[in-house]
């Protein structure tokens, strides 16, 4: 038995013995299939409980007909207590399978056994790719961040309903504070839930000196008096935030200590730009520190979902998306690469502003975190720091190239000066030419009329004078 690149469970030896297990609350369907890898051979099918004193019993069940090859389905966390006990079994092959990689072809009957059967056959063929799963320390790890971030969340709602009370009763705190939620914003809340109405002695001993806004603009946004059911309300809801504030801040330091052994991987990642300690423990949670589940760093930026998919048929190329996947650490990534545009002469925010209005800030942020990510790969790898002597070059080639581009531009217009010089040159002579072709001609003229005057007229001297026609006179030109 081996397991390939890709991750899909394959076998090249006679006798293969796989295991489709159909995982459920309450109780597990196995199928146990026995064949020479070619048939589908013959099937047992057994259904146990989902009590652990069961799953130890449905280890023992494989180990005893020699099964080393499972696949499940990842249906929501049941499948997690399952795993957790197969692979403590040395030389055991434990494969989660992606729900849309399993279903059945249509018009087969649907019950549980059918599906054990169904996925028994695709773990003997290996036809599933295996999700991947990261290492066991990791995993308690990942329980942490994974509540870290709905304890933030939930904090961001709860500050939600104390402003949508206070612009219910008619306070516009949020109007001249910043952040109703800081040290002058708690101060005054409080302050309000005491009395219901302030004034602005009472808005002068709780400001903060950091404050901008001043005590007469805050009298004039929160004038009123809040009624006592509003403030019994506004009281439990400060009373939820500063809960939330403690237990993220508890749940923080459970996570540094956790982590406390993989301080050297944390300080490789925190060495990028727009990583901090937190960030990096997300990261670390997430994927762990043994990346050879993924072949090249486009492995693991398509499995987090940052890189588009193909999407093309009959030589027609479609809009292409990026794939739903892990949301923890993908939302992590663009909230990395969101702080790592604001740095300074870094190659990620020259990229950024470089290919921003091409193709928009949502493609370019992703193509960021993209970036972002590919960097963790190859220095997980190598064990290296960040280089930031290759920011410095990068900015440099940029320079470079807009220096090159000024220089094109500045001489594109020397040529064109000369070119309007040449022209104008042609002009001034042009000008000349008619100017003096115009006096000969009024001279020519001049003489002709002198002439008329005093001879009386120009005759022809070979004919006898004849009467006068009505008609136009003949013109005299220089050429008569």
């Amino acid at each position: 038995m081996q397991k390939t690149s890709e991750g899909t469970m394959q076998t090249t030896i006679p006798g293969v013995i796989a295991c489709g297990m159909d995982v459920h609350r309450d109780k597990i369907d196995a199928c146990v299939r026995i064949g020479d890898g070619s048939a589908e051979g013959n099937v047992i099918f057994k259904t146990f409980s989902t009590m652990r004193k069961s799953l130890f019993g449905l280890r023992d069940w494989l180990a005893s007909l020699g099964c080393f090859k499972v696949l499940m389905e990842s249906t929501g966390v049941y499948w997690m207590p399952v795993y957790n006990i197969l692979e403590e079994v040395a030389g055991m092959n434990v494969g989660i399978g992606n729900s849309r990689d399993l279903k059945n072809s249509p018009g087969r009957p649907k019950t549980d056994k059918e599906d054990a059967k169904w996925l028994s056959r695709l773990c003997m063929f290996g036809l599933v790719l295996k999700s991947f799963v990261v290492e066991r320390p990791f995993r308690a790890l990942r329980e942490y961040t994974r509540y870290h971030k709905k304890l933030v969340q939930e904090r961001a709602r709860q500050i939600n309903r104390i402003e949508k009370l206070l612009q219910m009763n008619g306070f516009k705190l949020s109007s001249v504070l910043s952040d109703i939620t800081g040290v002058s914003g708690r101060r005054i809340l409080k302050k309000l839930v005491e009395k219901g109405k302030l004034s602005i002695f009472d808005i002068q001993i709780e400001l903060d000196r950091r404050c901008k806004s001043t005590p007469e603009e805050i009298e004039i946004a929160i004038n009123g008096i809040m009624k006592p059911t509003s403030r019994v309300l506004l009281r439990f809801q400060i009373k939820k935030l500063e809960s939330c504030d403690n237990e993220i801040d508890e749940v923080y330091d459970l996570m540094l200590k956790l982590s406390d052994e993989y301080r050297g991987v944390i300080r490789i990642i925190e060495s990028i730009p727009g990583m901090s300690t937190l960030s990096a423990i997300y990261i670390l949670a997430e994927i762990g520190i043994d990346l050879s589940s993924f072949k090249t760093a486009n492995h693991l930026a398509a499995w987090a979902g940052l890189a588009p998919k193909d999407n093309q048929s009959a030589d027609k190329a479609r809009p292409k998306k990026t794939k739903k996947a892990n949301q923890y650490i993908k939302s992590m990534m663009i909230q990395c690469a969101w702080a790592a545009i604001k740095t300074r002469d870094t190659r990620l925010s020259l990229w950024y502003w470089r290919n921003m209005q091409r193709l928009g800030k949502k493609k370019a942020i992703t193509a960021v975190a993209r970036k972002l990510l590919c960097y963790i790969y190859a220095m997980l790898k190598t064990g290296a720091l960040y280089d930031e002597s290759l920011d410095v070059a990068y900015a440099n080639i940029i320079k470079a190239k807009k220096l090159d581009a000024a220089q094109k531009i500045v001489g594109s217009r020397k040529v064109d000066n000369k070119n309007a010089a040449k022209s104008g040159n042609n002009v001034a002579q042009f000008a000349t030419d008619q100017s003096s072709f115009l006096a000969e001609q009024n001279l020519i003229t001049k003489q002709v009329e002198g002439l008329k005057q005093s001879e009386g007229g120009i005759e022809s001297p070979s004919k006898t004078e004849s009467p006068k026609k009505k008609g136009r006179p003949k013109k005299v030109t220089a050429l008569d």
